[in-house]
């Protein structure tokens, strides 16, 4: 029998009629068993494979679960109140093997399962799924875990060189699972994860891709791959904490954007053009469904914006891609909303400055629409795409025509699980000649971004997770290798603008 059709996505009208029923008193069940009706389930309720949530756009909360096949969308209780679950995007088959989409694996991925949804106001207090306790965000944020760039690599092409292949099955070799392990078991408030959740794109080589296989490595864009790759791994973390999620280019539609669309987008769901991934059909900022930014606003001691530039070619300098200037200014008004005194962290998956970025590039469109505009309560910026953990910092008068009040320091942390920068012999890090720990530095190596030296910042090629935490001084950081064991201690300078980093003993790798 083939799956229902899905249930048509929410639109946000809907979903702001549906928190405004909430907030007044909880009285939506009607109208939320009305929606829900939409999804007849063809085998009743099972219980949720995933469960999980997200921090959301206009001051909400977004509960997400993930049911198999077409099966009925599970019961929230939510501070006493009993509300179903709304469906989100329903199973697909997948692009049929004669159509024109079979071609492009990134396309119409089959979907085994339907994700479900539900909208909460900030004031929910208490919520579970099924019986299950769900994680809510409390008034006082004092622990965060910061992770980035989790997913097993593996692409394989067919003819032609490929990137070095990534044992999935080896934890020295990919520990995201121990990461997720080690992370929850921090207990942090809130988990944020700075993009590129999918990295089993596709392995068409048989000599390479015959032994992966052998061991039972998943891989594709589909459920199975998803699954493989970010949902399995992440289940404690995803239990410990409400998660923040930014969009990595390894979730660009040409890629595991169907995947990133139907599970983690702010968006109400939307489904991907026909992209093909390094063609003229490629991903950009214009066609990937980029999100505007949004706030969340953590007390009165912090606020992160959360913005989407999957899609940016942040190599090309600006004048190449004088469109992603303009989509810069609309996505990211969110920076530039009350209160102008409010601690702000800006999160982002590319960073504004980072060393794989070819001098040729700058200024690109963001850092030429940052220059002048970026609000002066922006202290840290917080990335991934960079397989490694990096700090930079920047004198407080070191930029003063286009930075007045000093550049935010640039936070890197992409080494939760994707191959290290360490084992690419295409990266300038890559430690193949001069042995493990060989490109790690205690200091700038004098590069210039966007036309200025950092000040002071470290860089470690090692697989870690990033635990901040408030106390009376204000944030200290804690950089973790995979066991859970501390790497290097931080601390942040809000004023100044700046994080403070030790230099850690050298360390062996396999």
């Amino acid at each position: 029998m083939p799956p229902s059709p899905p249930c048509p996505a929410l639109s946000m009208a809907s979903r702001r009629l549906h928190l405004g029923l909430l907030a007044a008193a909880f009285g939506a069940f009607a109208v939320l068993t009305l929606l829900g009706g939409c999804a007849a389930p063809a085998g009743g309720r099972l219980a949720p494979i995933n469960r999980w949530t997200q921090m959301a756009p206009d001051d909400t909360i977004s509960l997400r679960a993930i049911v198999a096949g077409d099966a009925e969308c599970p019961v929230a209780l939510v501070d006493g109140t009993s509300l179903p679950m709304l469906p989100r995007a329903g199973a697909t088959r997948g692009a049929l093997p004669d159509s024109s989409a079979a071609s492009n694996p990134a396309f119409e991925p089959a979907f085994a399962v339907t994700t479900c949804e539900l909208t909460l106001p900030r004031t929910a207090r208490q919520a579970s799924i099924d019986g299950q306790p769900m994680a809510l965000p409390g008034a006082d944020i004092r622990r965060i875990v910061v992770v980035g760039d989790t997913g097993c690599r593996v692409q394989v092409a067919a003819s032609g060189a490929s990137a070095p292949i990534q044992d999935c099955t080896n934890p020295a070799r990919w520990p995201w699972p121990k990461i997720a392990g080690a992370a929850a078991r921090t207990r942090p408030d809130l988990v944020i994860h700075v993009g590129d959740y999918h990295y089993r794109e596709y392995c068409n080589d048989p000599t390479l891709c015959s032994p992966l296989l052998a061991k039972g490595v998943v891989i594709g864009y589909d459920w199975a791959g998803w699954n493989a790759d970010f949902f399995t791994p992440a289940t404690p973390l995803l239990a410990a904490a409400p998660w923040v999620v930014v969009r990595g280019n390894h979730e660009n539609c040409d890629r595991a954007g169907a995947g990133w669309l139907r599970f983690l987008s702010p968006l109400p769901y939307q489904t991907c053009s026909n992209q093909s991934y390094k063609t003229a059909s490629h991903s950009l900022l214009t066609n990937n469904l980029t999100a505007d930014a949004y706030r969340i606003d953590l007390g009165s001691e912090l606020t992160l914006v959360v913005a989407d530039n999957a899609g940016f070619q942040d190599y090309l300098p600006a004048g190449k891609t004088p469109q992603d200037g303009e989509i810069f200014r609309n996505t990211l008004q969110a920076l530039h909303t009350p209160s102008a005194t409010q601690p702000v962290w800006l999160l982002l998956h590319k960073p504004l400055w980072y060393d794989l970025l070819p001098p040729s590039a700058e200024p690109n469109a963001l850092q030429a629409h940052l220059r002048n505009t970026l609000p002066a309560n922006v202290q840290f910026l917080l990335a991934g795409h960079e397989h490694a953990f990096e700090t930079i910092n920047f004198a407080p008068s070191a930029d003063p025509a286009n930075y007045p009040t000093g550049r935010p320091a640039q936070v890197i942390v992409g080494g939760s699980g994707t191959q290290l920068e360490a084992f690419d012999p295409l990266s300038p890090f890559y430690e193949g000649q001069g042995g493990a720990g060989s490109k790690e530095r205690s200091h700038p190596a004098g590069l210039l971004y966007d036309g200025v030296a950092a000040s002071s910042g470290i860089l470690l090629n090692r697989y870690s997770f990033l635990l901040l935490e408030r106390d009376d001084a204000g944030w200290a950081g804690t950089l973790m290798d995979p066991d859970g064991a501390p790497i290097s201690r931080c601390r942040l300078n809000g004023e100044r603008k700046q994080i403070a980093c030790a230099f850690p003993r050298p360390q062996a790798r396999e």
